[in-house]
């Protein structure tokens, strides 16, 4: 790790273990460099990329599959896109959970073959139950996101995890860009070449499947284990250190829970918001949803780890709810101009961005290496119960803001708002309590493969 680093600068504890010195050398012979992260993470971004693309190409087509069942309507469909995340609350835990004592590896691969699987049932479902059975089954086994950044955090340090983590955003919202699009396209293909309703979303849903299992079999040949822990001793050391960081976990799963909500708030009520105010259709919703995508893949690519390594974790994620709450509050506030509605829209884009990062690698910094895949699957777990809730609440509330605070539309806008700002306030209070600054770090030493955890005591707990 590097010397300067503020986090892994403090003396480590002393050990009657020695090792042999990095700098004496035998005659002749070449210092060992080891491969950079994002030579062993390539696999696992291309992983994510072909999972999460299968996910995005049936969105459009989901809720019009649903409806061509006999009785379905808009409630089935609800019910549908809430019952699988309400299976991701359990499924991102255990997921999370099973990788920090089985390995990431065996575990992505579970979840991203199970994947593929509940989209082939769901194009061969001929009953709205299979539909359910297959998109709930898809639910529980869809933790790859949170052990692909358990992942990230085993072979990066704590410095350039949020770089590494922003991949993973960037990743998923170039996947999500593209994938609407040729979800669309394929049922558009079928149509012209006379295939009924029917086989048009069957074929959407093979598609996927098929992305799916070509993600399991790049998968299967080219991702690496990482290492994990195994010594018993160090283990229980550092199970009592977590219990006394539990309190910041559940802050910052908290915020996770917040600015998603906000967030799914959004996505669940924008575009009626647009048709009853602009009378814009689905095209305009969709160009809107495409340039979100590629700002989104732009900024967790490129800007966001930038903002984390120059104010740090902690402020980063109180900058990112800020700016998610202030956007989401401005858009029923803007609709009287279209040019200030849509800057809006752009800033909670960004502060969403900025959470999407900054919160699972602050998470990460309260975790230790035996416990990454835990901790970052129950972040991932309070994601997924906020898109249980949101559209349901919301949707309530759009249809009774003018009788609940007297203006049309605002009420759910200005809950996600006001909740993602409050959410991003402790954080603030984790970085200025000194009891709470304390953290698990991880300090690898790659060349003899030991691993030690300590309780970090630095001056500077930002980064």
């Amino acid at each position: 790790m590097p010397p300067n680093d503020p986090e892994t600068s403090a003396p480590l504890p002393s050990s009657s273990k020695s090792f042999p010195s990095k700098t004496s050398l035998p005659p002749g012979s070449a210092p060992h460099v080891p491969p950079s992260p994002l030579s062993r993470l390539k696999s696992v971004y291309f992983s994510v990329f072909i999972d999460v693309l299968g996910i995005g190409l049936v969105i459009p087509v989901l809720p019009y599959l649903i409806l061509s069942f006999e009785g379905a309507g808009a409630s089935e469909v609800g019910f549908v896109i809430a019952f699988y995340s309400l299976c991701q609350v359990p499924g991102s835990f255990i997921f999370g959970a099973i990788s920090d004592r089985k390995g990431r590896r065996p575990v992505l691969l579970l979840s991203i073959f199970a994947s593929s699987l509940s989209f082939l049932l769901c194009g061969l479902a001929k009953t709205l139950p299979m539909v359910i059975i297959a998109r709930g089954f898809s639910g529980l086994t869809g933790g790859s996101i949170s052990v692909a950044q358990a992942y990230v955090a085993d072979v990066t340090t704590v410095e350039e995890r949020p770089k590494y983590l922003g991949l993973i955003g960037a990743t998923i919202g170039i996947a999500f860009t593209f994938g609407p699009g040729i979800g669309a396209a394929t049922a558009a293909i079928v149509e012209a070449n006379g295939g009924d309703i029917q086989l048009q979303y069957s074929a959407v849903f093979f598609l996927a499947s098929a992305f799916g299992l070509l993600g399991f079999i790049f998968a299967l040949k080219n991702l690496e284990e990482t290492s994990l822990p195994t010594d018993k001793a160090s283990m229980e050391v550092k199970a009592s250190v977590e219990r006394s960081l539990l309190l910041p976990i559940l802050i910052i799963s908290f915020s996770m829970f917040s600015s998603n909500f906000g967030f799914t708030v959004m996505q669940s009520t924008y575009g009626v918001l647009i048709t009853d105010e602009y009378d814009w259709s689905t095209k305009a919703l969709g160009l809107i949803l495409v340039v979100s995508g590629l700002e989104i893949a732009v900024l967790q690519g490129k800007i966001v780890k930038v903002i984390v390594q120059k104010i740090g974790k902690h402020v980063s994620g109180f900058l990112g709810c800020a700016l998610l709450g202030l956007g989401l509050a401005c858009l029923p506030l803007t609709l009287w101009s279209k040019p200030v509605h849509l800057f809006s829209f752009a800033v909670q884009v960004a502060g969403f961005s900025v959470t999407q990062t900054a919160l699972p690698a602050l998470l990460s910094r309260y975790a230790s290496k035996d416990s990454q895949g835990s901790v970052l699957g129950f972040g991932q777990a309070a994601q997924a119960a906020s898109r249980v809730v949101a559209p349901l609440v919301s949707g309530v509330l759009y249809d009774n803001s003018e009788k609940l605070i007297g203006m049309e539309y605002a009420a759910p806008y200005l809950l996600g708002g006001i909740l993602s700002v409050v959410s991003g306030l402790p954080l603030l209070g984790l970085l200025n309590d000194r009891r709470l600054e304390k953290g698990v770090v991880e300090d690898e030493d790659k060349d003899e493969g030991d691993e030690m955890i300590r309780v970090e005591e630095g001056d500077d707990d930002r980064l």
